[in-house]
Parts: C-alpha cells; structure tokens; sequence
C-alpha cells in the first residue's frame, strides 16, 4: 500500500470491517426470514425471552464488536463486561412487570417464560436480584470496598439486633396490659350482674346417664335416639350425589402364581437361546396384562487359548438386544400381544415387558371409585375420572380438569363407547348439576340418547349434524362471555373466579361420540370451531372429549392433534392409525375388549392399562338416581347464536358472498391451470365440495376451464 493510501485511511482496516458489516447483515437478514415465515419461530421469540431479546442482542452486538477490533480489552476490562451482564440481568428482570395485550406477554411479561422464571412478577424478587447485582457490580468495577461492606453488614446486623429486641420487650408489656384491663373487665361484669360466689357450684348445663349397674333398663326407659345417617351433598348444597351402592361390587380377581412363575422360566430361556441373559425381579399382575422387570445381564467372558477366563471387562446386554427378540418372545409364550417397553418409568431401572394374564378380569367402576387417587382428585376440585387400571394393577383414576381435554380413539368393538360411559358415570357420580353442564353430540343416536333427561345436559343430546355447528358456535360465545366476567374480576381461571364471584361458574364439558362424522359434514368450520375450544376452553372450565373409530389424518388433523395432549387408543387395525393417535405404534398389538394405551403429560410413553367396564343396570339405576330428583333451579346457559349486527349479509348467501371473494383468485388459477378441477379448488381455498364445484360452474361458464 502506498504512503497516500495509508494516510487517507489512517490504517483503518477496510477489508475486516466490510466483512464484519457483511456478517451482521447476513445474520440480520436471516433473522428477519425466519421471524417472517416461520410462525413457530415467532411464538418462541415472543414466549420465550420477549423483549429481553433486544437487550441480549445488544450486549452479544457489543462482544462481537469488540472481538473482532479490540480482543485484547475484551480480556483487560473483564470486570466491565461482566458488570454490564449483571445489568443487563437486572433488566430482564424488570420487563416482567410489563404486560402485553394478549399471549404469551400478557401471561409472563414483556420478558417471556424466561423472565417470568427470575421474578414470576415479585416485586420483592426483583428488588432482591437489584440489590445483589448493585453489590456484584461495585464490588467488580471497586474490588478494595469488600472491606467497607463487611463493616457496613456488621452494622446492620447490630441495628436488626437491637430492633428486634425493643420489639420482643414492648410486645411483653402490651399483653401485660391487655391481660390486665380484661381481668378488671370481667370482674365489674360479674358485679353488675349480680354474679353467685365463686364457692357456690354451678349447675350443669348437660345431665349425663348413670353408669351401667349391670341391671336391666326398665321398660319405659327411652331409648338414645339413632345417629343421623349422612347425607352425601353437592358442595354448594341441594343435590344429592348417588350413593356408591349404585355401582356393582368389585368382582375378586384370583392370580395364578404358577402360571406366572413358568412364565418367568420361559422369558428367561427364551432370551438366553439367542445370547441375551436377562433377571426378571419385579413382575406386577395386571387384569389383564402381566408386567415383567427385566435386568439386562452380563455377557459370559470368552475363554483364552490356555483355557483360562480372557482378563476383560465384563460387557452388559444390550437394551436394543431385547427388543429384538420380541417377536422370539411371542413365539416361546404362543401369544402375539406382547409389548417391550425399551425406556422405563422414572425410578425403576428396568426394561418392561408386558404380557396378556392367561386369568383374565375385570375392571368394575366401583373399584377405581373407592380407590385413595380417585378421592384425592375429588377432594382437590378437579373432575374425576375412573380410567381403570394399568398393567401393574394400579387405578388409572384421572383429572379432565387437568388434561383439559381428551381424545378417544379405536376399532369397533374395542371398548371405545364403554370408555364414554365410564368418563360420563365417573362426573355423574362425583359432580352435581349445579357445579357440572354437559353437551353431548351422538351422529349414531344409540350410544349417548340415554342420557337424555338428566339435568346435567344443558340441551338434550344432538343427533343431527346441521344442528352441531350452532351448538359449537353457542359454546364459543359461553366461552368469550366467561373471559369478560374474568377480566372484569381481574382473574386468571374460573376456579380464581369461583372464590371471589357470588354466581359460581360450572364446568362444561363437550362429548361428541364420533369425530369423524362431524368432520365429513362440516368440514373445516367444525375444525376451526374445535381448534378455537381446545386452545382457550381450559380457563373458562370448557373441556372437551372427542371420539372416533376412524383415526385417519383427516379427521385427526395435526392442528387438533396438538391441542389435545392426553389420548386414549384401543384396538386399531393398523400402525397408521396407532401413529396418528399416539405419534408411535403399539395400539395395532392391544388385544380389545378394553386394553387401551394412555398417553398424557404426566409419562413420557404410553402407558397401557385394562379399560373400566361400566354395566348396563348400573347406568340405568345412575340415569334414573338424576331424572328422579328435584333439585333447586340451575342457572340458565345460552348456546343460541348471537343475532347478526345491523348491515350484515343475510346468512343464507354468505356461501355466494364468499364464493365472490375467491372467484377472482379462483381465475388466476384458472389462467395458469386451464384445466383447473373441483378437488384442487377444495384444497387451495379449504372450502366445501359444493362451493367448489360452482366455481368451477363459472371459471367453464367464462371459458378459463377447459374439460369434463
């Protein structure tokens, strides 16, 4: 470089700094790209960090500044960098006390989840990382003060001392007082009513019965009257729950202990014919599956060429080794509905093995009613209900409540309408019609029509698909009508609304028998109707159970499918199916007849489990216990759909309306795709087949179409 180039430059370097602009554009721009188009990345920004995202871009801008100009001050003024880390700390900290409008920033702050976790909105909290990030800062950037704060503390812990003492000592003398005052109190009481000597005795309020003599009571002697018997009241009072004397007893479920012990024998020689040594130490004897604890043994040692044991480190068995012996395992037990569990349960360090019990039971409401987690859902407010058990014998007693919303799907003949009954009789016996409103939608008109009269049901049971869009419709208007009683309350959920409102809210929950059928005749409206319930119904207690027989794609869309995290599978005919309901396979291999898997948020894998069975008589005797009861009036639930605003189209042409309003973009098409069909119209524009097949009507009738 010549001396006239250096001395217009300076020795400014312009070759790293046009790299350096180049790799902040770069990463500006892909930033910008993917917040565009990228949905997902859009919601993580904005759940995640929030607005604190600008501070840690600035400071992350600032080290990367320095790096590539000045490294060596990075190193020389570490102390400043990490007391402007410390500050940038703090800020974070103090976005969470500014709320967004809606979403995730009105839920956790202007900072995100992340913000929300250092403060979760205490102002005490913030003001705690403040005073520990001013004391970090100064003792960084002033490291000589540790000594001026060490007599500082010792200062303030002398004045807290002292404090505390004058405190304890003036307490003493005020109850000194008080204790006092309220003896000369009582006494001048006593005076002025004119009181009896303290020696006098008093005469007893209550008369007790002398003691039993061993004689005879005379016959005219009247008998102690007889213990009230208790009532089983609603929380709120008026009605009546059922007695548990309305389910059937349990049935006694005898285990084979030695059909189980052979079992073990074959599992382990089984195993050991293919080279994989296993111990079996804990086996659980289900209703109607038998779950095995397998250990994964050690691998024999190989033998050197003198014969003696090779000098090696002792190998274990594989998990995957067991695994692929699963189909061996079938063989040698002459049973196909066997199902290795590859990662454990939390706590237990053993590979499951699931195996159907040769001495099958059942599983009877009454059992899971009675057992300690189904009482503890209902004593902590939530909505019981009786699963039944899983393959270790344990109750499967769950919280709709919690889920918030549920998913049910399997063959005919699976147990899938029995699982309706016992989700139904589980809130019958457990929730009063005053605290519990059901919608229920049955397209085949036999599962769900008996429940027709009982006063939990806010209409009678649907059975005609035109009027199944109206009632979704009416729900979502219930919703947003809860939301603004909660935001005039200034609460979050409807059990913070229940403890300050006078007008309790009740739970509402919608049961539509078989999704697919809905699907097929509303199509993406009942969707998007759904979707809308499932995403914001857990707050306002709306709560959702969805049931089909056919769990294609197309009835259980992604979009729904995200939004309803707990499932239940039965027998399926295919893994296809098994993958759309539980993204994984295992509900092809259930044997039916109530073997379910479950998968929710509290197990990492599906967990299998023998389905609750739900007699006929029982159902009849609990739907008979409600129709015959009069209980105080039930506040009245709207579900009509709210009247269209002055100016509105008239509702029989909006399909024309919104076929107008696509027909340009339908045209469009048309000129690139002359031979433009139906079918690719429904899926461009997710609209019905009859709207698409007269838009095709008019792109022919305008000669853009050509062809049948």
């Amino acid at each position: 470089m010549s001396s006239a180039t250096a001395a217009f430059t300076g020795g400014f370097n312009w070759f790293k700094s046009g790299i350096t602009v180049g790799v902040v554009m770069v990463a500006a721009m892909l930033f910008a790209v993917a917040y565009l188009a990228i949905p997902d990345f859009q919601e993580w920004l904005v759940a995640s960090l929030g607005a604190g995202w600008a501070v840690a871009a600035g400071y992350g801008l600032a080290v990367f500044l320095v790096l590539v100009y000045r490294p060596t001050s990075l190193a020389r003024g570490w102390r400043w960098w990490s007391a402007l880390a410390v500050a940038a700390f703090i800020v974070v900290g103090g976005l969470t006390f500014w709320q967004g409008e809606s979403g995730a920033s009105y839920a956790y702050g202007m900072a995100g989840q992340w913000g929300y976790a250092l403060t979760g909105t205490h102002l005490w909290m913030w003001l705690i990382h403040l005073v520990g990030g001013l004391v970090i800062v100064s003792l960084l950037l002033v490291p000589h003060a540790v000594k001026g704060y060490l007599v500082a503390g010792r200062f303030v812990g002398i004045a807290a001392w002292a404090t505390l003492v004058f405190a304890a000592v003036a307490a003493k003398y005020v109850a000194i007082t008080l204790a006092r005052g309220s003896v000369a109190v009582a006494r001048g009481a006593r005076r002025l009513a004119g009181a009896r000597p303290r020696s006098t005795p008093a005469t007893p309020k209550h008369t007790f019965p002398p003691a039993s003599t061993g004689e005879a009571s005379e016959p005219n002697q009247p008998e102690p009257p007889a213990a009230p018997q208790k009532v089983n009241l609603s929380r709120s009072g008026g009605w009546q729950l059922p007695p548990v004397d309305t389910l059937a007893p349990p049935e006694p479920h005898q285990i084979n202990g030695a059909a189980i012990a052979d079992m073990t024998e074959e599992i382990k020689d089984a195993l050991a014919e293919h080279g994989v040594y296993v111990d079996i130490e804990d086996v659980k004897a289900g209703p109607r599956v038998i779950k095995f604890g397998l250990v994964p043994g050690y691998m024999p040692q190989r033998v050197g060429k003198d014969g003696d044991a090779a000098k090696q480190r002792p190998s274990r068995v594989r998990v995957g080794d067991i695994a692929k012996r699963q189909k061996d395992l079938a063989l040698a037990l002459k049973s196909p509905y066997i199902r290795i569990i590859e990662t454990p349960e939390p706590g237990e360090g053993l590979v499951g093995l699931e195996v159907p019990n040769p001495t099958p039971g059942k599983v009877l409401m009454r059992s899971i009613v009675e057992a300690p987690e189904f009482c503890r859902i209902v004593d902590k407010g939530g909505l019981a209900f009786a699963l039944g058990e899983d393959a270790g014998g344990q109750s499967l007693a769950l919280d709709l409540a919690a889920m918030p919303h549920l998913l049910i799907a399997g063959a005919t003949g699976s147990g899938k309408s029995v699982c309706i009954n016992s989700l139904v009789a589980s809130l019958l016996m457990t929730r009063p019609p005053d605290e519990l409103r059901m919608i229920m939608v049955d397209p085949k008109r036999v599962e769900l029509t008996p429940f027709n009269g009982i006063p939990h049901l806010v209409m009678p049971v649907i059975v005609e698909p035109d009027d199944v869009q109206p009632a979704l419709r009416g729900l979502i208007n219930e919703m947003s009508r809860r939301y603004k009683l909660m935001e005039e309350m200034g609460v979050r959920n409807i059990a913070g609304y229940n403890a300050k409102a006078n007008e309790p809210m009740c739970f509402l929950v919608l049961i539509v028998d078989e999704l697919a059928d809905l699907m097929m005749t509303g199509g993406l409206e009942v969707e998007q109707q759904l979707v809308r319930l499932a995403q914001l119904g857990r707050a306002a207690g709306i709560h959702m159970v969805l049931a089909t027989q056919r769990p294609s794609v197309k009835v259980v869309t992604g979009l729904l499918k995200a939004n309803v995290p707990a499932r239940v599978a039965f027998a399926v005919a295919s893994q296809v199916d098994s993958r759309v309901i539980l993204d994984g396979g295992g509900a092809e291999a259930l044997m039916g007849k109530g073997d379910l898997l479950l998968l929710n948020n509290d197990f990492p894998k599906a967990r299998r489990g023998q389905g609750t069975l739900v007699y006929d008589d029982e159902m009849d005797r609990l739907v008979d216990f409600w129709r015959n009861q009069q209980g105080p009036p039930l506040p009245p639930i709207d579900l009509t759909e709210e009247d269209e605003p002055a100016g509105d189209p008239d509702p029989e042409n909006i399909d024309d309306i919104y076929q107008g309003n696509i027909l340009d973009q339908a045209r469009d098409l048309a000129l690139r795709n002359p031979r433009l069909t139906s079918a690719m119209l429904e899926r461009r524009f997710k609209v019905r087949k009859s709207i698409a097949d007269e838009l095709i009507d008019e792109l022919k009738g305008e000669g853009l179409v050509i062809g049948g």
